[in-house]
């Protein structure tokens, strides 16, 4: 593999040119050579398909390769990249590429000699360049080059092997890179931009939305706002403010070049690489010309947009995919259809390349879906921008979160990309160390939208240095050259302080009056100099390059590299991949199903044949066609969440919108197709239907298409729907809207014939269609006997001719009723029409897919970031803090440093120690081990780990990435919830007490707040409740505001979190710790994000604290030397959690270079001590004995190490003599239950008043379903059709809860997230605090929802309105709004995962909307359900309640069709013949008595005894109140139930074993298919998956 490979000749000549590779990681030649002796015969060739776990990666130290497998949880894994491997590795691509050529050529190829040399090293365009800094180290390599030149030998023993391979040739039909005859690049695009001006909205002061501002909006101006944003014609007064982000830039970066844009953040280096990468929708105005190679970026964008590419910060995949999947995915997609065999290698080769191919089939992940590490997931997006082809690149804050070794590695990857493919590379980085810094050709400079500098990177520092700045002694080049825009952090040289540069405007007018500008624009003139003596012959070869990449299928002028149809094929493969790595979601998907299936099945069982079982096949027929699309919910969540992931391929021109659009439809055949069959099967046979196998398929074809259409019809509102929040309120509305107008509740005849305002919708409706098709295809050539209790009258002597039949479609003197006879009277269906319903649906689905095609090809709502900070209402911003808007490149950063990020270390406090809280205890731990449960048993993440934190002193956590940094932080704060831990934590000698983690504060990386709380009051929050009972309230908010104005937070303290950059939210996080007065306090990487100034500051400030006597353990990535400098000690850690250094720092690193030279190995003069100890530890180095040395080993075998267990037994010997804190006074939360409850309900009323869609949503539904219920059911009239509709407008409220449980679950879920990850650990409140807040809460918002919603609803439909009845309804309308906000509480509080939530919530509607006797009577309910459910159901009282009372005093009249019709005897009345049956009877009425023919029979004479039949009395009314009353409360105690079950005490309910074993389930059936399959074939399959 990737160690035995056997070099080729490329890195002689590499080591050869003008510009050898910097040897980037210490590596001693020797040692490696010996390495490659021993390998020099192992060369094997790349496997097809993933790499499996034993694929060796990029690792240089075995050692360290083996101490990696001790990983858990970590950010990053995986060895560091190495250059001159990373080029070995494209060699072994090569080779194996061209055997794979030479078996499939036809043709004979001459050999050219050369073609590597050409394809890597041809002109040598390195050399060319102005950059020569990388030369500085050419002795060194000399010396690598002079010494027992392996790579020579390497390349003159595979001559004979690769002397009929000609590169040049292959790589022009396009396997991996189109090259000229020549060996250069075909794509190859220096990129020129000249008076580049960018402009973005203005800085205006911005105020949080609320409820009253989101009703407002509803008439008119926020529709007005969406359509002008996408028409922007018809805006029309004032125009708004404009502020220039990027000020007349004019520059070039030539191919085969790197430059480094650098900046504050803010100051606008984003929009600058935006705007090079031609994405200009997020600007208002973009100026200036750009041209690729004298391509006009107007031609770029329309037809070559795929190759000119911008990176985002964030690396944004498909958490399901792995690795391999997502690479295999983006080369389907640019590679033409002959050329797929190639496709396996060329995705190997990446993976190696980057040293990720360990990952192959572990899932890329996010935040929230375990996966790739960090750092990993930026080579996956690496690996996937190289797949893309792409000539220009724009790299953006791509090292965010990678330590030190990691991020060199990143940089390294980027100079592998540019020159193995010829690219034009531009990146921003923060903290960029100095090696990174030394691999860039150019670097631009930028300081409040203005280009203070550009040119070769080896002359930017003196360039400043002659302006008159000073740069300090083991100052970066690329720190030093950001700190010269930021006023508080230059300093100017002596002399210099009058003369020199000081605004902005002042440096880029110096640099516009500099030499180095004149030398930009005679680059600039040289190169379009070149490009016209050449004809544009780059332009012209990257254009015909393009084309030979294309389909034959696809148009010229296309951006895209493959068809339609093909991009429509590879989405569709990549639907079923999602599919599959969502295993979680299948089995509950299926489970539901089943479930469902078989629970409304046994519904159903037993419905008679005759008439009796008429209404209720309606029932059956209704739920089958309805189910299925209810479950497709799910959908919409998948349509909305993956936007940012399709929009970045889009500009990649991987596929078009659309496309995803037709592969999610394609996708829906199979997957619905096995959803169907299992359901339609249970379903059919379990409730009766008729046994034909025609009618069964006909029934089958009908739930499959109408569950694909509403699927559809999801999607649509997904495609047009800026937010989750609106594509569920529009989808929900929708969805209940086709219920009411089904023809089910309310039949066709009422609908359209009858005063009903909304009757049209029937005709709009799809599932009206499909509910006609199913119902007409069950009753088609059926006839009903009459069922006895129809049959009328009845009694001794009455014969047959002269009974009729109680049902709809009866004819006079039959007793049995036609299938379609009843249906036509009825419902007015015929089954002529089924074919006909059948084609309606399939349009309605093309006509769903064709206007969400066109949505998403129109619209993107992917926002594009930027805006002023947000401040709450009535806030007095003030003018300072409101200019300094966000960046429109960035959202939030806002003020990130022009406003803050140098006012931490010259404000007044300066030179003041903090007057903090601090506390004299000592934290001690001794052989503290961590391990977790790990395929089948424990892998240990730390072992033995020795260490103290004493106040005053600052400890430096660092490490590899993947190391255990956070596992212990995380063990060392009791925070730890799966594992086990052992080993001795000791607070002053002493065992930790109840109150440790509320007297330990606690930062973590990722900034978990309440979002729409102000600055002020999350840390007022804080304060409160975590401070000691006894400070009294005035004391702490007085606190507070010191630490606002140590953090220089007081011009933002109103401004809400939400709206804050990465560096305040960092303070805000920081500030929210030091509020409860923590005695110590740990950090997980601060400055983790940050640019170095901001880094800087929020470290002094750290140094400050420690100073004030606070004991600080933190994690840090990238530390620069001056940064390292501000801590005590370092704690270091090997993968595996072993330590490898504890102890003090030393002025500058003295005492850990001691460390390390006693050990043989030495850290250079100039070399940063936090990167020497990182890189000392990945490669392992020697001792003088010439021994590998084992750094863990080192470090357990040193006097160092007895040391620190000797000063631990001393310090915890002293602490222990001292008087312990009384138990009786130690408290777990600070502050009492009531304090903690008061003000929790209050920040979450607030939060509520912030986020209006919320509470919005709520009103929304209860307005539109009122309507509908209300102006649908107008004022009922006496008939018996009347008195049914009556029961279904109470009944339509069960609407309602699908809507607004869906809302209620992730509102829960989010602040149940936020106590469980932070706010519970640092024991601010408890659970009963929690639950009281959420539920109190909700109560204002649910009774004026029901409020709303009885005054719209009741008055409309006509029903009572006596102060009795009326009072009444309300007051279970209101019962009903409380309801259903706790049950959606208590449900997601039960449920272990949101996935989970949303398939389960469609089983409890169903069982809350059908076993309550109105779709099917009680005296027809099965025995179980009978004497159960249905008494367990709260629907069932609050519609019987509310029946007893509407229903009551109501007479009944019947209509023209609704009498049963038949003949007395010969000279008898109707009267005479059937009044004694009516009496024995007791109920109904004969409705001609004096009539001889004719005569009519109404079952019903009054409500009372139509209620009857619905198992409702009228005594029923109070008793139910009470009842359903209970149920509420019944609600609110299982959210405090479950809560503390399952989120305190970690309760599961079985589910783990469920899962687990329907897991097993699947896993055996894959073994068994795979055996079955066996071969090759299988295997690669398998690991596709």
């Amino acid at each position: 593999m990737l160690g035995q490979q056997q070099p080729g000749e490329f890195f002689k000549l590499r080591a050869q040119s003008s510009a050898p590779d910097a040897n980037l990681h210490n590596i001693d030649p020797r040692d490696y050579n010996q390495e490659q002796r021993e390998n020099v015969n192992g060369g094997e060739a790349i496997e097809q398909g993933p790499q499996t776990g034993a694929t060796s990666t990029a690792v240089p130290s075995t050692e360290a390769s083996s101490t990696a497998e001790g990983t858990w949880g970590e950010r990053d894994v995986g060895g560091p990249v190495n250059h001159r491997i990373a080029m070995e590795d494209f060699e072994a691509m090569r080779r194996e590429l061209s055997h794979l050529s030479q078996t499939r050529s036809r043709s004979s190829m001459k050999s050219d000699g050369g073609g590597l040399k050409r394809t890597l090293t041809s002109k040598n365009r390195r050399a060319d360049r102005p950059s020569q800094q990388r030369a500085q180290s050419s002795e060194g390599m000399s010396a690598f080059a002079d010494g027992e030149d392996l790579e020579a030998g390497d390349a003159q023993g595979m001559a004979e092997k690769e002397v009929e391979f000609e590169l040049g040739t292959f790589l022009k039909e396009g396997h991996f890179e189109k090259h000229t005859d020549t060996g250069a690049s075909a794509k190859k695009v220096g990129v020129v931009f000249k008076d580049l001006t960018v402009k973005g909205a203005g800085s205006t002061t911005n105020y949080t939305k609320t409820l009253p501002d989101a009703i407002l909006g509803t008439f008119g101006p926020d529709l007005y706002r969406l359509i002008c944003r996408f028409i922007p014609a018809l805006s029309f007064g004032k125009h708004r403010e404009l502020r220039t982000l990027v000020h007349n830039y004019t520059g070039i970066v030539r191919d085969g070049e790197m430059m480094l844009v650098l900046g504050r953040p803010g100051s606008g280096c984003t929009t600058f690489l935006k705007a090079i990468a031609n994405k200009r929708n997020d600007y208002a105005s973009v100026t200036g010309d750009i041209s690729y190679g004298g391509i006009p970026a107007k031609e770029q964008n329309a037809h070559y947009r795929g190759e000119v590419n911008y990176n985002p910060e964030d690396d944004q995949h498909f958490p399901s995919l792995n690795v391999w999947q997502t690479l295999k995915f983006s080369l389907l997609n640019k590679t033409k259809k002959r050329e797929r065999g190639e496709m396996n290698i060329v995705i190997n080769a990446l993976m190696k390349m980057f040293g990720i191919s360990h990952t192959a089939k572990t899932l890329v992940g996010n935040e929230m879906v375990p996966g790739v590490s960090g750092g990993e997931r930026k080579r996956v997006s690496i690996a996937e921008t190289l797949a893309t082809k792409s000539t220009v690149v724009c790299w953006d804050n791509s090292t965010r979160g990678l330590d030190a070794s990691t991020a060199l590695d990143y940089a390294n990857s980027l100079r592998i990309m540019t020159d193995v493919s010829n690219r034009t590379t531009l990146v921003t980085l923060y903290q960029a160390g100095e090696q990174i810094y030394e691999l860039m050709d150019k670097v631009l400079v930028i300081d409040d939208g203005r280009m203070v500098f550009q040119g070769p990177a080896n002359e930017a520092k003196q360039y400043f240095l002659d302006l008159g700045l000073y740069c300090a002694e083991r100052e970066t080049t690329a720190d030093f050259l950001t700190s010269v825009t930021d006023p508080a952090q230059r300093v100017f040289r002596e002399g210099y302080e009058a003369q020199a540069p000081k605004t902005a405007e002042d440096f880029e007018r110096a640099f516009r009056n500099s030499a180095s500008y004149k030398k930009v624009l005679a680059d600039v003139e040289d190169y379009e100099q070149h490009l016209n003596r050449t004809e544009h012959m780059d332009a012209r070869e990257f254009k015909q390059s393009v084309k030979e990449q294309q389909s034959r299928r696809v148009s010229p002028k296309s951006s895209f590299t493959v068809s339609l149809w093909r991009q429509v094929l590879a989405c569709t493969q990549r639907e079923f991949w999602l599919v599959w790595g969502d295993k979680p979601t299948i089995y509950t998907k299926f489970f539901i199903i089943v479930a469902n299936g078989l629970i409304v099945g046994s519904l159903f069982y037993g419905q008679p044949l005759n008439t009796e079982g008429a209404f209720t096949r309606g029932g059956t027929g209704f739920f089958s066609i309805l189910f299925l699309g209810w479950l497709q919910l799910s959908e919409l969540m998948k349509a909305v969440s993956g936007r940012v992931v399709i929009d970045r391929h889009r500009e990649y021109a991987f596929y078009r919108p659309s496309a995803v659009v037709l592969a999610r439809v394609l996708a829906d055949f199979p997957l619905i197709f096995t959803q169907v069959i299992p359901f339609t099967v249970i379903m059919y046979f379990l409730t009766g239907l008729d046994v034909a196998a025609s009618k069964f398929f006909i029934y089958f074809l009908f739930v499959y298409i109408t569950t694909i259409c509403i699927t559809a019809l999801y999607r649509m509102f997904a495609a047009l729907s800026p937010t989750i929040d609106d594509a569920v309120r529009f989808s929900g509305t929708a969805l209940n809207l086709l219920i009411i107008y089904t023809g089910y509740a309310i039949p066709k005849p009422t609908l359209l014939h009858r005063k009903i305002w909304f009757g049209w919708i029937y005709y709009l409706n799809p599932i009206s269609y499909a509910f006609e098709g199913v119902l007409s295809n069950e009753f088609a050539d059926r006839s009903m006997s009459c069922a006895a209790q129809e049959l009328v009258p009845q009694g001794p002597g009455v014969l047959p001719q002269y009974q009729g039949c109680a049902i709809s479609g009866a004819t006079v003197g039959s007793t049995s009723v036609s299938g379609s006879a009843y249906i036509s009277t009825t419902y007015e269906y015929t089954r002529s029409h089924l074919w006909r319903n059948f084609g309606v649906l399939i349009a309605f689905t093309l006509l769903y897919i064709l206007v969400t095609v066109m949505g998403t090809e129109l619209f993107s709502f992917v926002g594009g970031g930027g805006g002023a900070l947000v401040f709450k209402k009535g806030s007095k911003a003030s003018a300072q803090s409101t200019s300094s808007t966000a960046d429109a490149e960035k959202g939030g950063d806002a003020g990130d440093s022009s406003a803050s990020s140098g006012q931490l270390q010259t404000s007044s406090q300066e030179d003041d120690t903090i007057k903090t809280t601090g506390n004299e205890s000592v934290f001690t731990w001794t052989d503290v081990q961590f391990s977790v449960p790990y395929d089948g048993g424990q892998r240990k993440l730390l072992n033995r780990v020795n260490g103290y934190a004493k106040p005053g002193v600052m400890v430096a956590l660092m490490g590899a990435s993947g190391a255990g940094k956070t596992t212990l932080l995380n063990t060392l704060s009791q925070r730890q919830r799966i594992g086990v831990v052992s080993g001795e934590m000791l607070v002053d000698g002493r065992k930790l007490g109840t109150e440790f983690q509320r007297i330990t504060g606690f930062v973590e990386q990722q900034d978990l707040h309440d979002k729409t709380a102000t600055i002020r009051e999350a840390i007022e929050f804080s304060a409160i409740l975590r401070q000691e009972r006894h400070v009294s309230r005035e004391e702490k908010v007085a606190y507070v505001d010191k630490i606002i104005d140590l953090l220089e937070l007081r011009e933002l303290s109103d401004a809400l979190i939400l709206s804050l950059g990465v560096e305040q939210r960092k303070r805000v996080t920081i500030a929210v710790e030091l509020a409860a007065k923590p005695s110590l306090l740990f950090l997980d990487e601060p400055t983790s994000g940050l640019d170095s100034q901001s880094a800087y500051s929020i470290v002094r400030f750290l140094k400050k604290l420690a100073v004030a006597g606070h004991g600080i353990i933190c994690t840090i990535h990238q530390p620069s030397s001056v940064l390292i400098q501000q801590f005590d000690m370092i704690l270091a850690l090997n993968p595996g959690g072993n330590t490898f250094y504890f102890g003090p720092v030393g002025d500058n690193g003295s005492a850990v270079n001691k460390y390390f030279a006693d050990r043989g190995v030495y850290c250079p003069p100039q070399k940063n001590v936090a990167e020497f100890i990182l890189e000392t530890a990945a490669k392992g180095g020697k001792s003088k004995d010439g021994k590998r040395l084992n750094w863990n080993e080192e470090w357990r075998n040193s006097q160092e190490y007895k040391g620190v267990l000797v000063e631990i037994d001393r310090v915890n010997q002293e602490r222990e003599k001292l008087p312990a804190k009384a138990a009786d006074t130690q408290h777990e939360y600070a502050s009492p239950v009531w304090l903690q409850i008061t003000t929790l309900t209050r920040r979450m009323f607030t939060q509520y008043w912030r986020d209006p869609s919320y509470l919005y949503g709520k009103i929304f539904v209860a307005v539109i379903i009122g309507i509908f219920n209300g102006f649908t059911f107008w004022q009922l009239g006496n008939t018996v059709q009347d008195m049914q509709n009556r029961m279904f407008t109470a009944f339509l409220i069960i609407l309602i809860p699908p809507t607004v449980v869906n809302g209620v679950v992730p509102k829960f879920y989010m602040n149940m997230a936020l106590w469980e990850a932070r706010e519970s650990p640092s024991r601010i409140y408890n659970w009963v605090a929690f639950c009281t807040a959420s539920v109190v809460t909700e109560i204002p918002i649910s009774i004026i929802s029901a409020i709303i919603y009885w005054v719209i609803w009741y008055y409309a439909t006509g029903l009572p309105t006596d102060s009795s009845t009326a009072g009444y309804v309300f007051w279970m309308t209101m019962l009903f709004f409380l309801f259903q906000a706790s049950w959606g509480q208590w449900i997601c509080a039960f449920a272990p995962s949101f996935t989970v939530i949303s398939n389960v919530l469609p089983f409890f509607f169903v069982m809350f909307s059908l076993f309550n006797g109105v779709v099917r009577p009680y005296a027809q309910l099965p025995v179980f359900y009978r004497y159960w459910i249905y008494w367990f159901n709260p629907s069932t009282y609050w519609i019987g309640g509310v029946i007893a009372a509407t229903l009551r005093d109501i007479p009944i009249q019947c209509g023209p069709d609704e009498a049963a019709t038949f003949n007395p005897p010969p000279g008898m009345t109707c009267g005479q013949y059937a009044q004694p049956y009516v009496n024995r009877v007791g109920t109904g009425y004969i409705t001609n008595p004096s009539a001889t023919s004719d005569c009519g029979y109404c079952q019903y004479a009054s409500g009372v005894e139509y209620m009857a039949t619905l198992n409702v009395r009228p005594s029923d009314k109070w008793k139910y109140l009470p009842i359903f009353l209970a149920f509420v409360i019944s609600n609110w105690a299982l959210v405090y139930f479950f809560v503390y079950t399952v989120r305190v005490r970690g309760w599961g309910f079985g589910f783990g074993y469920l899962f687990g074993g329907l897991g097993k389930m699947v896993g055996g059936v894959k073994a068994g298919v795979g055996k079955m399959f066996g071969g090759k074939n299988g295997k690669e399959a398998e690991g596709e998956k």
